[in-house]
């Protein structure tokens, strides 16, 4: 990948050009509801932002970046230099999407461990998902927040469905923004997953999958999805509202 050297407020990014975070990827661009277009500049998904140079930071704060959603545990996050927090610039916010039987690697050891259910009861975990989205709509419609977890894939993944979803998405754009990751990561980044849960290497289609299934089969649509986590219409309208074009 050639080297950063001046941002172009003009370029708009599928995969944003950075050489020390492979999978930061804009949501923009996606065919959605009435005909409209998912924007660009105002969702990036990413995997650990942790060795992102100065320069790259910089790139991605002229890229619109002011917020930053840290999906991983206290733990994860504890573990890791977070180039963005406490910054002057961004608002940082560690919000874990994570459930406590995978934390139970006890469990995970003697149950063993199936993604696809993993997937599942990050959705079922809506009093967090709550929690994420009234984060995002602390921000001015313009600006743009980037949400990571280690990897960018699983949690990134979900969430990266639930915004999509609210906002028309096909499912097959969701899948296909999904398994992407896998591409970028295989050859640059070893990710050290604990013992019993090293399937998730994979971005195997299915585990996202289940994951749209269960907001279908439960609820119907993202739009009622999100109204039993406890956001408002007026809410949704206006989380829809950052990602769609007017």
């Amino acid at each position: 990948m050639s080297k950063i050297t001046k941002y172009d407020p003009y370029m708009d990014y599928n995969r944003l050009p950075l050489e020390n975070a492979y999978n930061v990827r804009d949501l923009g661009g996606y065919a959605a509801r009435k005909g409209k277009i998912t924007l660009y500049h105002r969702f990036l998904r990413s995997d650990d932002p942790g060795q992102l140079t100065e320069e790259e930071q910089e790139f991605l704060i002229e890229y619109g970046v002011a917020g930053v959603i840290d999906l991983r545990s206290g733990m994860e996050s504890d573990a890791y230099v977070h180039p963005f927090k406490d910054h002057e610039e961004v608002r940082y916010i560690n919000l874990p999407f994570i459930t406590g039987d995978v934390l139970d690697m006890r469990k995970v050891r003697d149950l063993g461990f199936k993604p696809a259910e993993f997937y599942v009861s990050l959705v079922d975990y809506k009093e967090l998902v709550a929690k994420i989205c009234r984060f995002i709509l602390e921000f001015d419609r313009e600006e743009c927040i980037l949400f990571h977890c280690q990897a960018g894939k699983d949690r990134t993944g979900v969430l990266a469905m639930i915004l999509l979803g609210i906002c028309g998405v096909s499912k097959e754009d969701i899948v296909a923004n999904y398994e992407v990751t896998n591409t970028y990561l295989k050859n640059n980044v070893v990710i050290n997953y604990p013992e019993g849960m090293e399937e998730l290497d994979d971005s195997k289609p299915e585990w996202i999958e289940a994951a749209y299934a269960r907001v279908m089969e439960r609820y119907g649509s993202f739009k009622l999805y999100l109204l039993a986590c406890g956001l408002t219409k007026k809410e949704i309208r206006k989380l829809r509202r950052k990602l769609l074009a007017e």
